[in-house]
């Protein structure tokens, strides 16, 4: 016997009846009838309490659209330029920031630093005060890249957006959002909730799952805006979802406007927009964006042609919310999604697998296998590969992360080199040769270093050779180091909650001293600079 399709959505989500447990809560509508709207597991380890259709979670950085939305819709009403630097409305930043534009923060084109990235780098889980995010943004005077290069998702810019939206305004940017979106859409149940240490009655705590199968609580360590900080129900982002395909508040340009894909310098389409997704997956049209904090995720997806929206929001982090969507998705329209992409034949890894290094950029890639898939590590990140018709392999995560990777072999056939194509550019990366005695490598980057930037230092080789210790501005975090190359160390952070993988290059600056360059996932040559070898 055929299932319906309330059958198959609600299959998708079985394993997830528990009362032992954190879980999610799920939404599915098509052409306004809804086919699924539950909660799964507890919204409480502490008190007992379930998921409900009615607890409140928060969606991360789903919020961001709702950003750009009233900053698009002051814009139209003559109250700011998207268009303008930003030193108009924050002129605390150093000349070199403040040329950068709201667009460009908006869609990540901007090539700031970003506090958040700065802020996990060097102070670990310790929660940050409220003004320690601009903070980080006015200590820099370098750049991750030139405004419009590149994209590079950035909380920092999305913050500084917070900050003139409430300038301009006049009020805190809870009050803007609740007055000019949630009240006029009946969302009365959506809030931004700066701070997991104050209270949001009927809303679920978040869930960081441990190596022994327990659970710790999840405390977001900054005080988040604009980049991540609203809390909602399934009910109220169905409302949203249906306001942004059929609007009501704004013109359907304006949706149409957060959609669009945004131009980089060089001429590459890239597809996220303001805070949204636009794209074609699997044949279909889809718009979409995620979010995540410690301890939850969330994912919110809709396909207008089919009238399906769809919105997850987890209190675990094991769950991903993106991953729960994507299921729900297939198995209300499998039949007319077009195959998947093949995944990559996992025996390349005989040939293909190791460590990649370009010494342009300073980009570190490795290829693994897990099982039956092929995976591209970048900055610690496991991205799926797969096999596209001309032999390359792809990556595409949500579209956000999304490269293509020619492998470069040598007369005899051996691989050599990837080639690596990303938002338009194409570098390579250098096969590392895994014979290379190196091991003694990490001794030469031993002593004390300092950041202006971040406010901190960072010490390396005292109790171990391959300890990294760094003291932020509000607290501390370890890393461990692995040499790669007689002049470049991985780093991968001790702490299990902060996932944080970069690299440091070792160079001599301008002035013959030693300097520290620090690549991580949303950070660019983040210079240290000094000499004190510690015996």
């Amino acid at each position: 016997m055929t299932a319906t399709p309330i059958e198959k959505l609600e299959a998708v989500l079985s394993d997830l009846h528990r009362n032992d447990a954190p879980g999610l809560i799920a939404s599915v509508e098509q052409r306004g009838k809804t086919l699924l709207r539950r909660g799964y597991g507890l919204a409480s380890l502490d008190s007992g309490m379930v998921n409900t259709p009615s607890t409140k979670m928060r969606i991360g950085s789903t919020t961001k659209h709702f950003a750009c939305a009233l900053a698009l819709l002051l814009r139209d009403e003559g109250a700011l330029s998207i268009d303008e630097p930003v030193a108009r409305w924050l002129p605390e930043l150093p000349a070199s920031q403040g040329v950068r534009t709201l667009r460009q923060f908006m869609n990540h084109t901007g090539g700031t630093r970003d506090y958040l990235d700065l802020s996990l780098f060097s102070n670990g889980m310790t929660v940050v005060p409220s003004e320690g995010a601009f903070e980080y943004q006015c200590r820099q005077y370098e750049e991750n890249f030139e405004p419009g290069e590149q994209f590079i998702y950035n909380n920092g810019g999305y913050r500084m957006l917070s900050m003139v939206l409430e300038r301009v305004l006049g009020v805190p940017l809870a009050q803007g959002l609740r007055e000019r979106l949630f009240e006029p859409l009946s969302m009365h149940d959506t809030f931004l909730w700066a701070t997991d240490l104050d209270p949001l009655l009927g809303s679920a705590t978040s869930h960081v799952a441990k190596p022994d199968g327990g659970f710790s609580k999840g405390i977001f360590p900054a005080v988040i805006l604009g980049e991540g900080g609203i809390a909602s129900t399934l009910d109220d982002m169905q409302r949203w979802l249906t306001h942004l395909v059929s609007p009501r508040i704004w013109p359907q340009s304006l949706s149409d406007e957060m959609m669009a894909p945004a131009e980089l310098n060089n001429g590459f389409l890239n597809p996220y927009g303001f805070g949204l997704v636009r794209e074609k997956w699997r044949g279909v049209d889809i718009f979409h964006h995620a979010g995540g904090v410690v301890g939850g995720t969330c994912q919110m997806l809709a396909a207008p042609a089919h009238g399906v929206q769809i919105v997850v929001m987890s209190n675990r982090s094991d769950v991903a919310a993106t991953e729960v969507a994507q299921k729900l998705f297939v198995a209300l329209l499998g039949d007319v999604l077009e195959p998947a992409e093949a995944p990559a034949n996992p025996d390349l890894v005989e040939a293909l697998g190791g460590d990649y290094y370009c010494a342009s950029n300073g980009r570190h890639f490795s290829v693994a296998r897990n099982g039956d898939a092929l995976f591209l590590h970048s900055f610690g990140l496991p991205l799926p590969l797969t096999q596209v018709e001309s032999g390359a392999l792809r990556v595409n995560l949500l579209s956000v992360i999304v490269l293509s990777v020619d492998i470069v072999r040598n007369e005899h056939g051996e691989v050599t080199a990837i080639d690596v194509t990303e938002q338009g550019r194409r570098y390579r990366c250098e096969r590392v040769d895994a014979s290379n005695e190196v091991d003694n490598a990490v001794t030469h980057f031993a002593g004390r270093w300092h950041s202006e930037e971040i406010g901190g230092d960072i010490v390396i080789g005292e109790g171990r050779p391959e300890s990294m210790r760094v003291a932020g501005l509000y607290g501390r975090n370890t890393y461990r180091l692995k040499p790669l190359l007689a002049n470049t160390c991985l780093m991968v952070s001790e702490d299990p909650v902060i996932p944080m993988h970069g690299t440091l290059r070792l160079i001599t600056g301008e002035d013959g001293r030693r300097e520290l360059l620090l690549d991580t996932a949303r950070t660019r040559q983040l210079r240290f600079t000094g000499d004190a070898v510690h015996g």
